[in-house]
C-alpha cells in the first residue's frame, strides 16, 4: 500500500485519500464512522460515492478533477455524498496533495444547511409574531432596517430606513422623549438596552412597540454599531419576550478550519508544529519548536486542569483521545482549539510522544452557540406567543414540529411528528379534509407566496379546535418543502362571536324600546349615531351624525343652557350624565327626549368619549302634566267644597233665627196683625224655609265631594223604599197634576237606605217639576244581571236635549230653566249622583225632548246570605225642596 494513501487516524476530520484518477485509496476512522462503512469505498470512484443528482455534486466533481490532474490545492468544494444509510451527506471540502495523493479533507455541513432553515423559521415568526431588525450607525444615527420594519411606523413596504430624528417623529409626544434621552444615552456605551413606547404610524394606527438593541464596540474600543429588534405588542400586550437580535444577515454556514499536525516530544518535552498550527497560533515557525511550559501559558488559565487531564488521559488510553480547550492568540484573542492525539510509545510500551491534530473550531463553537441561542429564542417566543412551527419533506414524506405544535394536537412530544396522510386522517376535521388537499394541490413553490387558511383540528382528547395557519413553500434541490405555522384562535373566534350576538342583542332591544344609542369622540367632536337617533328628531337617517351646531339648533332653546350646564357637570366629576329637553321636529312640534351617557377613559386616566342613549319621554311628560292638573283640579274642588261647608254652618245659625222669629210672629195671636204684614211675614218665613233647604242641600253636597258622610250599605227592599217615599211627593203631584204610578219592585239593592231614599225623593221631585199637567211618574225596578239591579224613574214631561244631557249633573246648572217659574237650586242630581256612586253604583239618563225623561240608579245587589233591612224614617232634612 502507497503510504501516501495512509489517511491517520489522528485526524478528527472525516479524511479520504484520492489517487490520479480519483479513486478512493484510503480512509481515516472518522470518515469511516460518518459514512458508516470504511473498506466497501475503497478502489471505489470518488465520484460512485456521490450523491449525482445533487446540483452542488454536479458543479463541484469537475473542479476536484482539475485539481487532481494539476496537482493545486482546492478550498471550500461543496458536494453531496451518500453515507452508509443511502441518506444525503452535505459536506464541504478541502484539497491538499500528499505526495501522490490528494487528501480530501470533510466538513458536515448539515448543521448549516438546518441553520439555514431555522433561519427561514425565524423570518416567518418575524412575518407572523411581528418582529422587526434594525441597525445604526451610533455616530450618524442613520441605519437600515430589515423588510418587517416599515409596517411598524405605517409606511408602505420597501420604505426606506428613517434616520432617527425622522423615526422618533412618529412616536407620540408623551414617549418620545424618554426614548431619545435613553437611545441617545445608549450609544455612549457598549451594552445592552430595552424601552416601551408608543408610536402614531403613517397610516394613523396608535401601536405598542417594545425595542431592544445591543451597542457594540469597534476596533479603538468605542460603540461602532447598534443592531436592535423592534416587537409590535398591540396585540399580544403581555407577550414582552426580549428578542436582542435577529441577525437578519445571519450566516449559519460552517466554514472548514484548517487542520494542523503537531508532535509532542515527551522525552524533550517541546511541541513541534506544521505551518497550519504555527498560523493557528499566530506565531512565527520554529523549527526548534515550543517548550510545553511556554505553550501553557496560551492555554486559558480555566483551561489548564483540563489539558492536563487530557494529558493523564491520553497516557493511559491505548485510542485517539480529544480535547477542547482555549488558546490565546498572538493579537490577544481567545480561541477553541479541537485536538486529537493518539500516544506514540516505543518497543517496551513506554509513551515516548503524542501525535495529533488541532483545528481551530472558534467559528463553529460560536455558529453553534448562536444556532442553539437562535433555536431556544424561537421555541421562547412561538411558546409565548402559542405559535405553533411546522415543516414538511414532500421528497421524504416526513414532518418535523416545535414543541408548540405538540401541545396545540395533545400529542406525546417522544412520538414522531406525523406525516401528511397520517395528519389528515387523524387531526383534520372530516368537513376540512378535502379543502385542505386541494389547497395543498395548488401550492406554489417560489418561497415568497404565503398561503393563509383557517381549519377545524380534532385533538387526541376528542375536543375540537379552530386554527389559523399560514404556510411558505420552498422549491429545494430535493424537492418542495412546505413551511408553516399554527395558532389556536378557538377562544378569539369564540369571544368575537359572542361580542357580535351580543351587539345584535342589544341593538334588537333598543330597537324594540325605542332606545336611540350615540358616541361622541371628544378629541374630535365627531358623533356616531344609530337609526333610531334620527327617527326621535323625526329626522330620515344619514351616514354621518350632524356636526355639533346643527346638533344643537335642534334642541329648544330655553332647554340649551341647562343642557350644556349638566354636560360640563358630569365631564367635570367624571360620572354619568342625565338630561332631558325638547328637540324640534319637522313638522315644527317639539317632543321631549330623555338622555342618559356615560364615559370612557383612556390608559392615562382621560376621558376620551362617552356613550350613551335617547328615548322619547313625550306621552310620559304630558301624561305627568295631566296628573298634576288633575290633582290641582281635585285640590281646588275640595277646597271650594270645604269653603261652601264652612260658609253653609255659618249661614244655617241666621237662618234658623230668621224662620223662627217669622214663625213666632206669625203664630202670635195677640198681635192681631193686619193682612199686609201677616202676608209678609209668610214671604219671610218662605224665603227662609227655602234658603235653608238650598244650605243644607250645598252642605250636603260639599260632605260627599270631602268624604266626610259615612256610609251604611244594608239589604234594602225597593218596594218597602218605593211605598215610604210616594206619600212624601203625593201632595208636589197634585199640586201640578201628575200622577204616581209603580211596576215591578220585587227586587233588592245593597245600599245605604237613607240616601238611597234621598236620591229617590230627588227624582221624583224633578219628575213631577218638570212634568207637564196631567203628565205621568212612573217607578219600577229591573234586574240588569246577576249582581246589579236598576231603579227607574220615568216620567212624561218635557225632556232634555243632548246638550243639556252633557250638563245634568252639574252643580247650580239649571239646564237654562231659570226663567221658567220651576222651583229648585239645581243642586239636587248632583246630590243624587254622588250619593249613588258612595254606594258603588252609577246613573244614567234617557231623554227625548217632547216626551220625557228617564233616569236609572244602577246599583249592586245583594248576597243571598244578607240580612233585609227596612229603610228608616225620613228625616226632614232629606226631603227634597218644594
Amino acid at each position: 500500500m502507497n503510504p501516501d494513501h495512509a489517511v491517520p487516524d489522528a485526524v478528527t476530520a472525516p479524511v479520504l485519500a484520492l489517487d490520479a484518477d480519483a479513486v478512493v485509496r484510503g480512509v481515516n476512522a472518522a470518515f469511516a464512522g460518518a459514512c458508516a462503512a470504511r473498506d466497501p469505498v475503497l478502489g471505489k470512484p470518488f465520484a460512485a460515492l456521490c450523491d449525482e443528482r445533487a446540483a452542488d455534486t454536479r458543479a463541484s466533481l469537475p473542479a476536484l478533477h482539475d485539481a487532481l490532474r494539476r496537482r493545486a490545492p482546492l478550498d471550500d468544494l461543496h458536494v453531496t455524498l451518500c453515507d452508509g444509510r443511502g441518506e444525503p451527506w452535505p459536506v464541504s471540502m478541502s484539497a491538499r496533495p500528499v505526495g501522490d495523493s490528494m487528501w480530501l479533507t470533510l466538513l458536515d455541513r448539515r448543521d448549516a444547511l438546518r441553520a439555514e432553515r431555522l433561519q427561514e423559521l425565524l423570518d416567518m415568526a418575524q412575518e407572523f409574531g411581528r418582529i422587526g431588525v434594525f441597525e445604526r450607525d451610533p455616530r450618524t444615527l442613520r441605519g437600515h432596517w430589515d423588510r418587517h420594519m416599515p409596517r411598524f411606523w405605517g409606511l408602505p413596504p420597501g420604505h426606506p430606513a428613517l434616520d432617527f430624528d425622522q423615526a422618533t417623529a412618529y412616536i407620540v409626544p408623551e414617549d418620545r422623549a424618554g426614548l431619545a434621552a435613553k437611545f441617545l444615552d445608549s450609544v455612549k456605551q457598549a451594552g445592552s438596552y430595552s424601552h416601551h413606547y408608543r408610536v402614531r404610524g403613517g397610516d394613523g394606527v396608535l401601536r405598542r412597540l417594545h425595542s431592544q438593541w445591543m451597542v457594540a464596540d469597534g476596533a479603538d474600543g468605542r460603540p461602532d454599531r447598534v443592531l436592535g429588534v423592534i416587537m409590535d405588542d398591540t396585540e399580544i400586550w403581555r407577550l414582552a419576550q426580549s428578542v436582542h437580535e435577529t441577525n437578519a444577515q445571519l450566516e449559519l454556514a460552517l466554514q472548514l478550519s484548517g487542520i494542523g499536525v503537531w508532535r509532542h516530544d515527551l522525552a524533550a518535552d517541546r511541541h513541534h508544529f506544521d505551518d497550519q498550527v504555527w498560523r493557528l497560533l499566530g506565531l512565527t515557525p520554529r523549527p526548534e519548536g515550543i517548550s510545553r511550559d511556554e505553550l501553557r501559558t496560551r492555554v486559558h488559565p480555566d483551561d489548564v486542569p483540563v489539558v492536563q487531564a487530557a494529558l493523564e488521559r491520553a497516557l493511559q488510553a491505548t485510542g485517539p483521545t480529544d480535547m477542547e480547550a482555549r488558546y490565546r492568540h498572538a493579537d490577544g484573542r481567545w480561541l477553541d482549539v479541537l485536538t486529537r492525539r493518539i500516544t506514540q510509545r516505543d518497543a517496551s510500551g513506554t509513551p515516548v510522544a503524542f501525535i495529533g491534530v488541532a483545528m481551530d473550531i472558534t467559528e463553529r463553537q460560536g455558529e453553534q452557540r448562536r444556532l442553539q441561542d437562535l433555536t431556544r429564542r424561537l421555541e421562547l417566543a412561538a411558546s409565548a406567543a402559542g405559535v405553533g412551527i411546522w415543516s414538511y419533506d414532500e421528497a421524504t414524506d416526513t414532518a418535523v414540529w416545535n414543541a408548540q405544535m405538540y401541545t396545540l394536537h395533545g400529542l406525546d412530544p417522544s412520538l414522531p411528528a406525523p406525516n401528511r396522510a397520517e395528519y389528515r386522517a387523524r387531526f383534520v376535521a372530516p368537513e376540512f379534509r378535502d379543502v385542505m388537499e386541494y389547497r395543498a394541490s395548488r401550492s406554489h413553490g417560489d418561497g415568497q407566496h404565503i398561503e393563509q387558511s383557517d381549519l377545524q383540528i380534532i385533538r387526541t382528547d376528542g375536543t375540537r379546535r379552530e386554527v389559523a395557519m399560514r404556510v411558505r413553500n420552498l422549491q429545494t434541490e430535493s424537492g418542495l418543502q412546505r413551511i408553516g405555522v399554527m395558532i389556536d384562535i378557538t377562544e378569539s373566534r369564540a369571544a368575537r362571536q359572542a361580542l357580535r350576538e351580543a351587539n345584535e342583542r342589544a341593538a334588537l332591544a333598543t330597537r324594540a324600546v325605542g332606545l336611540g344609542t350615540w358616541e361622541l369622540d371628544l378629541r374630535t367632536r365627531q358623533a356616531i349615531w344609530d337609526d333610531q337617533m334620527w327617527r326621535l328628531r323625526g329626522l330620515e337617517p344619514r351616514e354621518q351624525a350632524p356636526p355639533e351646531p346643527e346638533r344643537e339648533a335642534l334642541v329648544h332653546p330655553d332647554d340649551l343652557a341647562a343642557m350644556r350646564r349638566e354636560y360640563e357637570a358630569a365631564a367635570r366629576e367624571r360620572r354619568h350624565g342625565t338630561q332631558q329637553f325638547r328637540v324640534r321636529w319637522p313638522d315644527g312640534g317639539w317632543h321631549w327626549l330623555a338622555s342618559r351617557s356615560l364615559p370612557l377613559f383612556d390608559a392615562a386616566g382621560h376621558e376620551v368619549r362617552r356613550i350613551g342613549v335617547n328615548w322619547d319621554i313625550t306621552q310620559a311628560r304630558e301624561a305627568e302634566q295631566a296628573r298634576q292638573e288633575r290633582a290641582l283640579a281635585q285640590r281646588e274642588s275640595r277646597a271650594k267644597s270645604q269653603f261652601l261647608a264652612r260658609m253653609s254652618h255659618e249661614l244655617r245659625t241666621p237662618l234658623h233665627a230668621v224662620i223662627g222669629f217669622a214663625r213666632l210672629l206669625l203664630d202670635k195671636s195677640s198681635l192681631r196683625l193686619d193682612p199686609e204684614p201677616r202676608e209678609q211675614l209668610r214671604h219671610i218665613h218662605a224665603a227662609g224655609e227655602h234658603l235653608l233647604a238650598l244650605v243644607n242641600d250645598v252642605l250636603d253636597l260639599s260632605s260627599l265631594d270631602t268624604g266626610e258622610i259615612k256610609f251604611d250599605p244594608q239589604v234594602v227592599p225597593l218596594r218597602e223604599l218605593v211605598d215610604a217615599a210616594m206619600p212624601m211627593v203625593a201632595a208636589l203631584a197634585a199640586q201640578h197634576g201628575v200622577r204616581l204610578d209603580t211596576g215591578t219592585l220585587d227586587l233588592a239593592v245593597w245600599a245605604d237606605p237613607t240616601r238611597l231614599r234621598q236620591v229617590l225623593l230627588n227624582l221624583l221631585s224633578n219628575a213631577i217639576k218638570y212634568n207637564r199637567h196631567g203628565g205621568t211618574v212612573m217607578v219600577e225596578a229591573r234586574a240588569l244581571d246577576g249582581t246589579r239591579v236598576a231603579l227607574c224613574v220615568r216620567d212624561s214631561g218635557r225632556g232634555m236635549t243632548a246638550a243639556q244631557l252633557a250638563h245634568v249633573f252639574e252643580p247650580f246648572n239649571r239646564l237654562g230653566l231659570e226663567g221658567k217659574g220651576i222651583e229648585g237650586t239645581g243642586i239636587g242630581l248632583a246630590i243624587v249622583k254622588a250619593n249613588v256612586e258612595r254606594m258603588g253604583g252609577d246613573v244614567q239618563v234617557q231623554s227625548t225632548p217632547g216626551v220625557g225623561s228617564t233616569f236609572e240608579v244602577r246599583l249592586p245587589r245583594p248576597q243571598p246570605d244578607a240580612p233585609a233591612q227596612r229603610p228608616p224614617s225620613l228625616p226632614a232634612r232629606a226631603a227634597p225642596m218644594p
